[in-house]
């Protein structure tokens, strides 16, 4: 089947005229494997350390493919020059990969919006930051979004593995929501998430941290290389910080409180990122049945 692979990569077609580099990544280790002789081999550096940037892409279309089995297309940019990538998932006999086909289309991009190869680089680069935004991060709070947390857990669970660390998820969930839009009405109610949310992140101070919005008043924290008492700590000064809040919005003023389940994995190469959520979901709805604005872990 890798055979198989490496023909169709180095066959003389007009795959040449719409590829200028072509690699197979796992994009769940975040790595670049090279077939030969019917063997990977793994380099020595990450896929995202192509684009220069040091870190982990955001909006990984990789890690979506791979996820649904289907072909993806973004662009994407290195240096002044800017990337068209196809992502087709492949399946081996003992892995799933992910072909990336890049092509250079600098100066033969047009835009219908105007911007094209006769815009400013730093232009051009902007709206791709935009629209890679887009697609990972919840309009409404600013924080990351439900696919993100789908496409970033994995990672982080290998990475925890390969660092033998734990990992931690915190799932927070507003009390009584329902009243904040019946009494104060719904615009009143998208201010409130967005003062959560804003709280939730300034209690982070690691780097490694991240919040996202999981659904409707449910937010979801995840904390790698933290064990369950740093877990539960960082969740006891969130759910303090929002018990003192003051939402205020026109003419209204009013308090919410916040229930929090906390899982943490000490086997992170043995946990599925859903499990991990449902556990840390059965703890947050421990933390309802238990009286509310509460940490259970």
């Amino acid at each position: 089947m890798a055979n198989d692979l490496n023909t169709y990569l180095s066959s003389k077609t007009i795959f040449d005229k719409i590829s200028d580099m072509t690699r197979i990544v796992d994009p769940v280790k975040k790595q670049v494997i090279n077939y030969k002789d019917n063997e990977g081999v793994i380099s020595s550096k990450p896929c995202f350390d192509f684009w220069e940037k040091n870190k982990i892409c955001d909006n990984c279309i990789s890690m979506r493919a791979y996820n649904d089995d289907t072909t993806y297309v973004k662009l994407e940019y290195k240096g002044e020059k800017t990337y068209m990538i196809t992502a087709v998932p492949y399946d081996l006999p003992d892995r799933r990969v992910v072909v990336e086909i890049l092509k250079d289309i600098t100066n033969s991009m047009f835009l219908d919006s105007g911007v094209g190869s006769g815009t400013e680089v730093t232009g051009v680069h902007a709206l791709i930051d935009a629209m890679n935004k887009l697609a990972f991060v919840d309009a409404l709070t600013g924080l990351y979004n439900r696919r993100y947390i789908l496409e970033k857990l994995p990672v982080d669970l290998v990475n925890a593995t390969l660092s033998s660390q734990n990992v931690s998820l915190i799932m927070a969930d507003i009390d009584h929501f329902k009243n904040v839009n019946d009494t104060y009405g719904h615009m009143a109610g998208d201010h409130t998430l967005k003062v959560v949310a804003e709280t939730l992140s300034s209690c982070l101070k690691r780097g490694s941290d991240w919040a996202a919005r999981f659904g409707g008043e449910e937010f979801l924290i995840c904390m790698p290389g933290s064990d369950l008492e740093m877990a539960s700590s960082m969740a006891e000064i969130m759910r303090q910080a929002l018990e003192k809040q003051v939402i205020r919005y026109e003419d209204k003023e009013f308090g919410l409180t916040c229930s929090f389940g906390v899982y943490c994995t000490s086997s992170p190469e043995t946990e599925h990122p859903e499990e991990m959520i449902k556990s840390a979901d059965e703890k947050l709805y421990l933390a309802k049945k238990n009286g509310r604005n509460r940490v259970e872990y």
